[in-house]
């Protein structure tokens, strides 16, 4: 009989049993005391007699209302609801008519377990069977307020377990599905799914700050301010700011917004990014200092960015060596040591003396480059050539040079069989861009002084 009864999960045994206690309270009928309710444990509701908040009983109409919940264990509602009757007029007897109706699925018993609550507000089991009764007719809304409200006054871990399945059910398990599907690039259907958990839980974090991201994702910025509104300023909420500003085209307000979290290595980078990409060298510097110690990007950007700040006030002429379509030696060696800064104070070689360096704009990038071995000179007549243009060899064998005075790992040099990977292959006339970008990347790793 109990199978037909999904709403009490229990097994066929159970309804026996119960309907064994039923029949001993009435063979006890003549006892002083009245018949003991049943426990509750394993149902989706407790019976009507149990719980804080219960109403007082007379000692017969206690036992009325016990043998209806007995009745209503073995499946006999047509009893349960008799026992009901010959109570009359109680809180007690109308929860047990009510949980009869639900069981005997004859009606929706919603509205009259909600004019009950609202009548005696505390009575536990009233409000946790509303909350079965409105699950089971589709209100969300009302079963999940009722199950919270029934864990309350009577914080069981039963009736706790309901109530949280039921946020999981309603609320969790549609936000874990919305974050999947905004994963996937689905934001609108992302947005669809958390609607209904959000109009249960406005205030839910996770939920909230899921639908700003979805919002961002489609680019909808004032919709999605206005949702991280309602929620306090966190790392992550200041995150999604910045970028909401970025969207709006904002980059100085965003790069502020992230600048305001020195703490937060994720932040901290978003501002470098805008920094070097709008060029502010300084700031990047100061961005790249609020990095902890260990972390992998700070050492090797901040030299970057120091780099280009020295590079953003240099002279013209290193400019013009950095933006030649054919590189000339002079502007060789002028990259090999203004960007590669470290150079300048090492030690070794002799000073050559060269004739035809002697009027140029680059005459000290040329003696220190020579000095070092970085690029080759006429020690014979005193002639470096610094107007003749650089060939592909003369590039690379210069970078190895320099690789080996900064104690550092080669470029990985194209191959006949490279691959895919990224590589580094000068031709023909040779670029002062090309050779700038690798000598950057080496000072970067092998340090640029200060």
């Amino acid at each position: 009989m109990a199978a037909t009864f999904p709403l009490f999960k229990r097994a066929k045994v159970v309804g026996v049993l119960a309907a064994a206690v039923a029949s001993a309270g009435l063979l006890a009928g003549c006892a002083s005391a009245p018949a003991t309710p049943p426990s509750a444990a394993r149902y989706e509701f407790p019976a009507p007699n149990t719980g804080p908040g219960r109403p007082r009983l007379e000692q017969a109409d206690q036992r009325l209302v016990n043998e209806g919940w007995n009745a209503l264990l073995s499946g006999d509602t047509v009893r349960a609801e008799a026992n009901a009757a010959r109570v009359g007029n109680d809180p007690a007897s109308d929860l047990l008519s009510l949980q009869a109706t639900l069981v005997a699925n004859r009606s929706d018993a919603s509205p009259g377990l909600e004019r009950l609550t609202s009548d005696q507000p505390d009575y536990a089991a009233a409000w946790l069977t509303l909350s079965v009764a409105a699950e089971r007719a589709g209100d969300e809304r009302t079963a999940l307020t009722a199950a919270i409200r029934g864990s309350e006054l009577w914080p069981e871990d039963r009736w706790i377990e309901r109530r949280d399945d039921l946020k999981r059910q309603f609320v969790g398990a549609r936000i874990e599905k919305a974050g999947t599907l905004l994963a996937s690039g689905a934001a609108d259907a992302s947005l669809d799914t958390l609607e209904p958990a959000l109009e249960l839980e406005p205030d839910n974090r996770d939920a909230v700050v899921l639908k700003a991201r979805a919002l961002i994702e489609l680019g909808q910025p004032d919709r999605a301010e206005a949702a991280l509104s309602t929620l306090p300023r966190d790392s992550e909420t200041v995150r999604l700011s910045g970028k909401i500003a970025e969207q709006r085209g904002d980059l100085n307000a965003a790069m502020r917004i992230y600048g305001s979290l020195p703490d937060d290595p994720e932040s901290v980078l978003a501002a470098v990014a805008i920094a070097e990409q709008q060029r502010d060298w300084q700031a990047a510097m100061r961005f790249y200092s609020y990095l902890p110690d260990d972390n992998p990007e700070k050492e090797a950007g901040l030299r970057r960015a120091k780099l280009r700040w020295r590079l953003s006030v240099m002279p013209d002429y290193v400019h013009e060596a950095m933006n030649s379509p054919d590189l000339s030696r002079a502007q060789l060696a002028v990259i090999l040591v203004r960007l590669a800064p470290k150079v300048e104070s090492m030690a070794g070689g002799q000073v050559p003396l060269l004739s035809d360096i002697m009027t140029l704009p680059s005459q000290a990038e040329i003696l220190t480059a020579t000095r070092l071995g970085l690029v080759d000179c006429d020690e014979l007549l005193h002639r470096f050539h610094p107007h003749r243009q650089v060939t592909a060899l003369e590039a690379r064998t210069a970078v190895e040079n320099l690789v080996q005075l900064l104690g550092v790992g080669e470029p990985r040099w194209c191959t006949f069989d490279s691959g895919t990977r990224p590589c580094v292959k000068f031709v023909d006339p040779v670029s002062g861009s090309s050779v700038a970008n690798v000598v950057m990347e080496l000072a970067a790793r092998g340090g640029n002084g200060q």
